[in-house]
């Protein structure tokens, strides 16, 4: 089964894939989209192209879950509009290419993802870091070369493979979404 987590932003977006069996678990793929820089400062240039690379995303890896965090409270109101757009955008990819894409989905708080990935609802980010390079010790080339990257996008990678694990942990409590998974579904 593949599992996909996604840290939605408007100005940077985070991915990770996880590959699960009946015995193992390791990470596919993990990093993060430095949406300004690639495409500029406009924010409905970097909503397009979120778009586009979300859509080639699910395209290349199809996941049969796709674990991403609830918006929460914001003091900026501009910023959690912002946010809820990179949300949709995030969703309607999914319902373009992805069969029974409204049942793949799970939604996380960030006390649920810090808890499932670290033990802790209020953990750190370095106590999730941690936590994921002892729980993916096959993957830890991936682990390590998010960990080099620049601050912002370092975190949004791990972000990402927390939000995965998040979701695997739910998936297989059977506790989400909106009737039974068929994880043969094509796109």
């Amino acid at each position: 089964m593949i599992v996909a987590g996604l840290d939605p932003g408007s100005r940077r977006a985070g991915y990770a894939v996880l590959r699960m069996d009946s015995h193992a678990m390791e990470i596919i793929t993990m990093g993060s989209w430095d949406l300004v820089k690639i495409a500029g400062p406009d924010f409905g240039d970097r909503i397009c192209e979120l778009h586009r690379l979300v859509t080639e995303f699910y395209k290349s890896h199809n996941p049969h879950v796709i674990g991403f965090e609830k918006a929460v409270a914001f003091k900026n109101i501009a910023s959690a509009m912002k946010l809820s757009e990179a949300r949709g955008v995030i969703r309607l990819a999914a319902h373009q290419v992805l069969a029974e894409a409204p049942k793949r989905f799970i939604e996380l708080s960030p006390t649920e993802i810090k808890r499932s990935a670290a033990g802790l609802g209020f953990s750190s980010k370095a106590s999730i870091e941690r936590a994921l390079r002892l729980r993916f010790p096959g993957s830890r080339a991936f682990l390590e070369a998010a960990a080099e990257g620049s601050g912002k996008i370092a975190h949004d990678a791990f972000d990402a493979v927390a939000i995965a694990w998040a979701a695997k942990a739910r998936f297989r409590l059977g506790t989400f979404g909106k009737g039974k998974i068929d994880v043969d579904a094509g796109t």
